[in-house]
């Protein structure tokens, strides 16, 4: 998929989502400090997070990505790349 949308990854564990989120962070340089102060969270909630804890509360976890600047999209399996499978009619 990253071939077809490189913006977007796919996820699939929370050890994933934390990585991608981890990730996302860092690019916009900011620290855990500054987001978890943003999100109105713990600095050991958000490391728990970005680890992949898989017990991590949903409502906290979007709150977190929210803040990040990242949005989560829910896709049945294959919508994607029937997509980019699509020709374009603009052209």
């Amino acid at each position: 998929m990253a071939e077809i949308f490189p913006e977007l990854q796919q996820v699939r564990t929370p050890a994933e989502l934390g990585q991608a989120a981890r990730r996302h962070r860092k690019s916009r340089h900011l620290t855990q400090v500054r987001v978890a102060g943003l999100t109105n969270i713990s600095i050991g909630f958000l490391s728990d997070f970005e680890n992949g804890k898989p017990t991590a509360e949903i409502g906290k976890v979007l709150g977190t990505l929210n803040t990040m600047g990242l949005d989560v999209y829910i896709a049945p399996r294959g919508v994607l790349r029937q997509a980019s499978n699509t020709p374009d009619d603009r052209s």
